[in-house]
């Protein structure tokens, strides 16, 4: 009887009556790669439904495949040996699929690797992905075992056969694909895709079964009934079928409208008469129904629905039928009846000190960047599928994520009211049901109004911006800005009563050109920047020939504050060769950037709070904001809630990027972070989801080190690089880690109410940071971070030197390499020395930030001056410790040090209550780490710091960052060597011993407590 009703199914989707042919590859003695072939006869059960409704079906041999005409008239073909396919026929098989074939494939990797006779005998090689790419399969690779999964077709597809599927091994195809059959869990969530399908707009369907079988599986019944499935759905041909909904949102009493689109018959004629029959559906009942007539190849047919649906979620569903009843393609949509007071009811979002808060109570957000699970754009304008928001936000709370970044990427030019400047009403409706879906499964939304630029609203292929909004500058001119706020507010003055939003201005700014994106700051040269960079130097210097001093020039070559000249590219460049002192200028601009950046943050939250919303304002920056763009240092006291920082490149000093962006009592979150592309020149791929799994998941433990308050991951997506799904839409292993760690911030975050400050100052030299010598101050701020938590065993937190105010009360403050410091930094340092803090100044620190002289060295009884740096090693001594110290590279042909009497290598001298430790040598920019963190450690014992923790771990690869609250104190773990560690330590504050176990390259957090409990863990194995 189940084989009798299998028959019947294939059938059914086979098309009675179509004369066409099938064209199996079959070869004997051909190895099967990834997967056992079906014997011949089993595919000829699975297939000869097809024989009896007029379907031809050939096997043919490598000879025959090749031949003129063989593929001609073919309605599919089937490869049945998984990854591997005749290398002789690759090209008679890429004309044919290329003109639109259908194609099937079953088991392994498609097209992964060629098969050819050699000397009698078959010889197969690795393709290293080459065919993959060019049938539009960007990677691939297999996964581990899924043992308990259930296989389950995907949602409406009901006609499809029940079966059971075990597969040994299932592969992972990243490119624009989608699954059509699933192993679930026994939460529904889809762990692998062992079928995926392909349609292409040339007309043809690839159906692609990518997983190992088990020994015997094809010539199952189950096998042969996933064959004819599989088959029979393949011969159909692509189609495109959806239904867009007018709105996603629809007020009471509102006539919800749909248009149902759908393209078949895309190679060839088009099919006969069909129809889609469509049902409103909410919880378990139906509400309305209506059906649409299909005729030709394309239809795009209005549907109304009642106007009396009450408030809540309804889903839509659509089957697209043929001429003889039989179900081929399902969509499905939804949509929200509002209810405004619940829109602005429930828990709020906000900020506190150094935390986010959720309802009043400390909040660590552990969650994603999203748009949509489905292909449809990086904003809100068009059509949205307010269903698979309802099903991804579900998914994303069953997986520990509370709150998402959304907003506008793809500029606004599309949806941009000509006359207002405001969006449409279509993008609000899509913007509030994607809202409500968010607050339905308690997950807060941060929007991001800008992408890059404020002004350009349409950009270019790379960076070029091709539109943009009235007015010459992005951050000056009051013309532009005016539009900004035009767009921006239409938005916030809909939603600024939601509780759960926040707003987010720009995403990865840069200042302040709009052709020149990530790559420091660079003048825009319009007449808005020129006059307000001339009226910033007047107010900075007051004179001319202060200006043409501190740019070393004479002041008839400055010409006066209204002829300064904004820098030039090359002036923007290092250049230790050429004698360009127009390089003088580089720093002033950075600062002028870091100002004007600052004033336009500014005059936006005011516009927001202006709007009457009280929610809580970010500027979601990436790495350039603590290396050499707009800086968080600077911007993050220009009314902003918290700032962020998107961790990618800087995989070496993670916990840098993590302190160096937290600016004192202002929250911040490292944000839409995940693992960059490396990809070698041969196309093969250094990271996907298993490769980079560790990188990614220390990039999220970071994100609670150094006073931070949790990760945005970038994205809940079917993103090919760092989505959270596959490109078939099954979850990938990042998944789960995601689950485990939002219950560790779940349990962690109460304990945030205040952050202990640790009693180390990092000053971040930010004078030689925003100078063309930008590269040896990050080298500095990072060795020193290194040094500090890796061998000193000790903790900080970063202060800029712009921002000195914000020092507080450390008892020991490092400045590494400064080389260049202002005056105002010197003074506000000299304050806290003076008050008991203890000074380590590494390397020459008497140059202003136009490296002038200043002698402050002397006057605080530092005796010497500075000299060339000429020899690559030399030794560091203080008391009770000598170390070699190694100088590689370039430096020594262009590095100063201080000259002291006597050849002394440290100077102590005390300066009121307090003391100043003046190394030499610029020990952060020498390749001997372990001298640096042994000076720091002299420093810190002459400061009177006492240690956080305390372990006889000697491995500097194994950082142990520990973050204090009043009544507990977080450490995370890291080990970033090649084998596991046993990490012990002793936690001063409660007494407690810790032993943990964590894996190479993995990362670990435990939360403990003043009384020693271990209130939450993440990856931590056990303690003692």
């Amino acid at each position: 009887m189940q084989k009798l009703a299998v028959a019947a199914w294939v059938l059914a989707l086979s098309g009675a009556g179509a004369a066409a042919k099938t064209v199996v590859f079959w070869q004997e003695g051909f190895p099967a790669v990834d997967t056992a072939a079906p014997a011949r006869r089993a595919m000829e059960q699975a297939l000869a439904v097809g024989d009896a409704a007029g379907q031809e079906v050939v096997f043919a041999d490598v000879e025959e495949l090749g031949r003129a005409g063989t593929l001609d008239g073919t309605d599919l073909l089937v490869l049945p040996y998984g990854s591997a396919f005749p290398e002789p026929d690759w090209a008679a098989i890429h004309r044919y699929l290329e003109s639109g074939g259908n194609l099937l494939v079953l088991g392994g990797r498609p097209f992964g690797v060629t098969v050819a006779a050699r000397a009698g005998a078959f010889e197969i090689r690795e393709a290293a992905g080459a065919y993959e790419r060019r049938m539009g399969i960007r990677n691939s690779y297999p996964l581990p075992a899924v043992p308990n999964g259930e296989f389950t077709w995907r949602e409406g597809y009901g006609q499809f056969p029940a079966l059971k599927l075990k597969p040994a091994r299932c592969f992972a195809l990243e490119g624009r694909l989608s699954g059509l059959g699933y192993l679930r869990d026994g939460r529904g969530d889809a762990l692998a895709a062992p079928v995926v399908v392909m349609d292409h707009t040339q007309g043809g369907r690839w159906v692609m079964a990518d997983f190992t079988p088990e020994e015997g599986f094809w010539e199952t019944q189950d096998g042969r009934a996933l064959m004819g499935a599989a088959a029979a759905y393949a011969r159909q041909g692509a189609a495109i079928f959806s239904v867009e909904m007018t709105y996603s949102t629809y007020r009471p009493g509102e006539t919800p409208e749909a248009v149902v689109h759908l393209r078949r018959g895309l190679k060839g004629g088009a099919q006969g008469a069909a129809k889609v029959k469509l049902e409103v559906v909410s919880g378990a009942g139906v509400a309305a129904k209506a059906e649409v007539e299909c005729e030709g190849k394309a239809t795009d047919a209005p549907v109304v629905f009642p106007a009396s649906l009450g408030p809540g979620f309804y889903r839509l569903r659509a089957t697209y039928e043929d001429a003889a009843g039989k179900a081929r393609e399902y969509y499905g949509n939804g949509f929200w009846i509002e209810d405004q007071a619940e829109l602005e009811a429930g828990p709020w979002l906000g900020a506190a000190g150094d935390f986010l808060t959720w309802d009043g109570k400390p909040f660590f957000p552990v969650g994603t960047n999203y748009f949509s699970t489905e292909e449809n754009g990086w904003d809100f304008s068009g059509p949205r599928n307010a269903a698979v928001w309802e099903d991804d936000f579900a998914a994303m709370e069953r997986h520990g994520v509370s709150m998402v970044r959304t907003g506008v990427w793809s500029g606004q030019f599309k949806f941009l009211d000509a006359a207002t400047g405001a969006v449409t009403e279509r993008f609000l409706r899509n913007l509030e049901a994607y809202l409500r879906c968010a607050r339905k499964h308690h997950i807060a939304v941060n929007f991001t109004f800008f992408a890059f630029d404020p002004q350009t609203t349409l950009r270019m292929r790379g960076s070029a911006s091709a539109m943009r909004l009235a007015g010459t500058n992005p951050y000056l001119d009051p013309v532009t800005i005016r539009a900004e706020q035009n767009y921006m507010l239409s938005i916030v003055s809909r939603f600024r009563g939601a509780p759960d939003m926040s707003w987010d201005l720009i995403n990865e700014p840069s200042f302040s050109n709009p052709d020149h994106l990530w790559r420091g700051n660079t003048p825009n040269g319009d007449p808005a920047e020129s006059e307000a960079w001339r009226k910033w130097l007047e107010a900075r210097y007051g004179e001319t020939g202060r200006l043409a001093a501190a740019w070393s020039e004479s002041p008839d070559q400055v010409r006066g504050f209204g002829a300064a000249p904004l820098p030039s590219a090359h002036d923007l460049s290092p250049d230790m060769e050429g004698g360009n002192t127009g390089q003088q200028r580089a720093l002033d601009y950075n600062l002028f950037a870091q100002q004007m950046f600052s004033g336009w943050v500014k005059q936006m939250v005011e516009a927001i709070r202006a709007m009457g919303s009280t929610q809580v304002v970010d500027v979601g920056q990436d790495e350039g904001g603590v290396q050499n763009r707009v800086l968080n240092q600077f911007y993050a006291a220009s009314g902003l809630g918290f700032t962020t920082n998107h961790t990618y490149r800087q995989n070496d000093a993670l916990l840098w990027d993590s302190l160096a962006a937290k600016a004192p009592g202002i929250a911040n979150i490292i944000g839409e972070t995940g693992y960059q592309p490396v990809i070698l020149p041969n196309g093969a791929w250094q990271y996907d989801e298993l490769t980079g799994m560790k990188l990614l998941e220390r990039k999220w433990a970071y994100s609670f080190t150094a006073g931070n308050s949790g990760f945005m991951t970038w994205d809940w997506d079917r993103e090919v690089y760092f989505g959270m799904l596959r490109s078939d839409g099954s979850q990938k292993l990042w998944v789960p880690m995601m689950e485990a760690m939002g219950e560790f911030a779940r349990r962690a975050q109460g304990f945030a109410t205040r952050l202990v400050q640790p009693d180390v100052a990092l000053v971040l030299p930010q004078s030689l940071q925003l100078s063309t010598l930008n590269a040896l101050a990050i080298q500095a701020e990072q060795s020193a971070v290194r040094a500090m938590y890796g061998y000193a065993r000790a903790e900080a937190y970063a202060v800029g030197e712009r921002q000195i105010e914000n020092l507080g009360q450390p008892k020991l403050i490092l400045l590494p390499s400064p080389w260049i410091l202002s005056e105002t930094a010197w003074q506000g340092i000299m304050e806290r020395v003076k008050a008991g803090a203890t000074l380590l100044v590494t390397g020459p620190f008497d140059d202003d930030a136009h490296f002038h002289a200043t002698g402050r060295a002397a006057a605080i009884g530092i005796r010497g001056g500075m000299a060339r740096m000429l020899e690559r090693s030399a030794t560091m001594e203080w008391p009770g410790g000598r170390e070699r110290l190694t100088f590689s590279g370039a430096k020594t042909g262009y590095l100063e040090k201080l000259a002291l009497p006597g050849g002394a290598t440290l100077a102590e001298v005390a300066v009121g209550q307090g003391r100043v430790l003046a190394a030499a040598l610029p020990v952060e920019w020498n390749d001997n780490l372990e001298a640096t963190g042994a000076l720091y450690r002299y420093a810190l014992k002459r400061a009177g710091v006492a240690p956080v923790y305390t372990t006889e771990l000697q491995d500097a690869d194994v950082l142990i960052s520990p973050e204090q609250f009043p009544e507990a104190t977080l450490y995370t773990v890291v080990v970033e060597g090649s084998s596991p560690t046993t990490v012990g330590f002793r936690d001063a504050a409660s007494g407690k011993e810790l032993s943990g176990l964590v894996d190479a390259g993995r990362a670990a957090m435990v939360l403990v407590t003043k009384t020693g409990g271990v209130a939450a863990s993440y990856g931590w194995s056990g303690t003692r």
